[in-house]
């Protein structure tokens, strides 16, 4: 019985040893220059909301933003379509359900102009509001479609 008992403490005090497989080694940043945002929209909001979320992505990967030369990466933005329009209604007969959908290129180059990464990025998304206010709506609409462009340059960033 002490044999077993014996035993089985081996065995489980044996596998219970701290012993490191993969070791992790943090990357180190790399400086990005965001040179600019193309939109043929005339939304005054649009440049804003997809700048800020282009800039978080970047930011939120771990790399840094910096244009003063000394940067290893360009990206460029172009926002190619926005579409947006009102799909559901209030009881009151006010839009409160949105669709928003963009369509945007990402093109990252090094520092000799050599294209190191060409996304073409489509999304689609909803936004549920009350229907009474319209104007703010649209910007939370656009807000969301944001978001989803944040997440997806953090990945396309993460490539690297």
């Amino acid at each position: 019985m002490w044999k077993v008992i014996l035993l089985f403490s081996y065995i489980l005090f044996a596998g219970c040893g701290l012993k490191e497989y993969h070791s992790y080694k943090p990357t180190e940043p790399k400086s990005v220059c965001f040179k600019d945002i193309y939109i043929d929209n005339p939304e005054p909001t649009l440049r804003d909301i997809f700048y800020k979320s282009i800039s978080d992505g970047v930011l939120q990967s771990g790399n840094k933003l910096e244009c003063d030369g000394k940067q290893k990466y360009n990206l460029y933005a172009s926002i190619n379509s926005v579409s947006f329009f009102p799909i559901g209604y209030s009881p009151s007969q006010r839009a409160n359900v949105y669709s928003v959908e963009v369509n945007v290129s990402i093109k990252i180059e090094d520092v000799r102009g050599n294209v190191v990464i060409n996304k073409n990025i489509r999304e689609k998304t909803q936004y549920i509001g009350t229907g009474l206010r319209a104007d703010f709506e649209k910007r939370y609409a656009f807000e969301e479609i944001g978001n989803i462009l944040k997440v997806r340059v953090f990945s396309i960033m993460s490539e690297l």
